[in-house]
């Protein structure tokens, strides 16, 4: 397996800049997630990582070789593509062995390799049919046997589990990350969706207009995060934003004031936290007060649409049933280690907790 490092690394289509400056490094046999919206550049990066685009600028090295100018062939890469990519006319166990006849191995080779790629991906008995005949969960783990056959030194892939149902996509992801264990390849993974990033990625790059706003482990990006837009963007319901002012150890926002707050910031702020933070009741922390204005009863939890008496609304998630009506009166408390302060104008993290 390899490492892999990306280092200044721009590129630009025609006026358009897709990477602005990209340096990353992918620990050998690590899993990483390029996670954002779409037109962030993750796919770009992806492609830059394979040898399907050359960097306008910066470099890219596998360990410590520079393969920046070498093609696709040379980097003993594999990619998996969110439209799978099989050859129609050709029967599982060929499209399986498509890689390996075209580097000329031996039969013997081919039928042991494709022969363990489908052990591996539970699909030994697809050998013998045509895609047409599989259904979309199928043709992923033909895609994924195919692209794992060739034992590369990286494995890339492209949001491949966009195209299947809700239920399989949760059974996909935690096989995908099973198998990445399994073979301890390096692998690098595009997704939008935040909680396959979350279950897939040992870290998680969070990218924004060319840019990585953010790299750590799921549980860093999650409390932890950089700027305003990690902290949005991960999390669902999304992390309340709300203006606020610090002076003097005390905290304003909302009409509310939280006494005694430890942190170096001054002046405006802008204040987050999470919807699951967030208590029902006068407790220790900032304490908002409101009208229910919404109320989304999904079983194992309940999102509560509040709008205060500043005028500010923000969204509660309660796990399990919660005992509130729309038009309701509700008293809120946010936790002091629940509070994350962020710089009004960079966006970027203050504090996390006061």
């Amino acid at each position: 397996m390899a490492s892999v490092r990306l280092e200044g690394v721009v590129k630009r289509f025609g006026r358009t800049i897709a990477l602005r400056g990209i340096d990353l490094e992918i620990r050998d046999g690590e899993s990483m997630v390029l996670l954002g919206p779409s037109g962030c550049g993750k796919t770009t990066t992806l492609r830059v990582i394979a040898g399907l685009e050359r960097p306008d600028e910066g470099r890219v090295y596998f360990d410590d070789r520079d393969v920046t100018d070498l093609p696709p062939r040379s980097r003993n890469v594999s990619m998996v593509f969110q439209s799978y990519a099989l050859w129609p006319h050709m029967k599982v166990y060929d499209n399986i062995a498509f890689p390996l006849k075209v580097r000329r191995l031996p039969e013997s080779e081919i039928r042991k390799r494709v022969r363990w790629a489908a052990e591996l991906m539970e699909i030994e008995g697809l050998l013998d049919r045509y895609p047409h005949q599989l259904s979309g969960g199928q043709r992923q783990r033909v895609a994924v046997a195919r692209a794992i056959v060739v034992e590369p030194e990286v494995l890339l892939m492209d949001e491949p589990l966009s195209n299947l149902d809700a239920i399989l996509r949760v059974k996909m992801r935690s096989e995908i990350k099973k198998l990445q264990r399994k073979l301890g390849v390096t692998m690098v993974y595009v997704t939008h969706d935040q909680v396959e990033a979350m279950v897939i990625g040992d870290r998680i790059a969070v990218m924004n207009n060319g840019r990585i706003m953010q790299v750590g482990t799921p549980s860093q990006i999650y409390k932890e995060p950089a700027n305003t837009f990690v902290a949005t963007f991960i999390g669902s319901p999304q992390m309340n934003i709300l203006e606020g002012f610090v002076d003097d150890g005390k905290l304003v926002v909302a009409g509310s004031e939280l006494l005694g707050v430890e942190a170096e910031a001054r002046g405006r702020v802008l204040v987050g936290f999470r919807p699951e933070r967030v208590l029902i009741g006068v407790f220790d922390g900032l304490v908002l007060e409101g009208v229910v204005d919404f109320v989304e009863s999904l079983g194992s939890l309940t999102i509560i649409h509040v709008a205060l008496d500043s005028g500010s609304k923000i969204v509660v998630s309660i796990s399990g049933e919660a005992d509130v009506e729309q038009g309701s009166r509700i008293r809120l408390t946010v936790p002091r280690d629940a509070i994350h302060l962020f710089d009004p104008e960079s966006g970027s993290a203050i504090t996390h907790g006061v």
